[in-house]
């Protein structure tokens, strides 16, 4: 099988499920964010000092590495804006891991580990602004839609192996 790749606003699961599914199906895992530290540096460092623009760029670049090879892909939140990128993803198994608007925002702001840069400064209503008109591109991309809000990362990964036929 082919790469799957996971979509989803920032707190939607798609580090936590990656590491999920592909320890479950034996598959190599790229977190698309930590590769891009690895490779640039702090994102949110990265935005400040070369902006988004920029940092699109090495996103596209590493997404097509990535799905050249069998692995479990968790791509960062803004993935799908670029139209370049939409053209890689739309012949792949693409997962939309959707959640709740309001779950989203709890997780983003309990979360200590990752800062956002398009998250740390925003108020929960600019979150959402940002996450509606992110959500129907998700929906256009994704062949497999799977709501993450109260689910276990291992229910989530259940009915993904069923929705794909794995």
């Amino acid at each position: 099988m082919d790469s799957i790749v996971l979509i989803g606003f920032m707190g939607a699961g798609k580090t936590t499920i990656s590491k999920e599914l592909a320890s479950t199906i034996d598959y190599h895992r790229v977190d698309m964010d930590d590769v891009l530290v690895e490779r640039i540096g702090p994102i949110n460092r990265y935005f400040e000092e070369h902006g988004e623009a920029s940092f699109r760029q090495h996103e596209t670049k590493l997404l097509k590495e990535a799905v050249e090879q069998s692995s479990v892909i968790a791509t960062g939140g803004g993935v799908i804006l670029q139209k370049e990128n939409q053209n890689v993803l739309a012949n792949k198994m693409v997962i939309y891991l959707k959640a709740d608007p309001e779950v989203l925002i709890e997780r983003i702001r309990n979360d200590k580990q990752n800062i956002r840069p398009n998250a740390a400064n925003k108020n929960d209503g600019e979150i959402k602004k940002l996450f509606f008109s992110r959500e129907k591109l998700y929906e256009k991309l994704a062949k497999v839609t799977v709501d993450t809000s109260y689910k276990t990362p291992q229910e989530i990964v259940q009915e993904i192996l069923e929705k794909v036929g794995l």
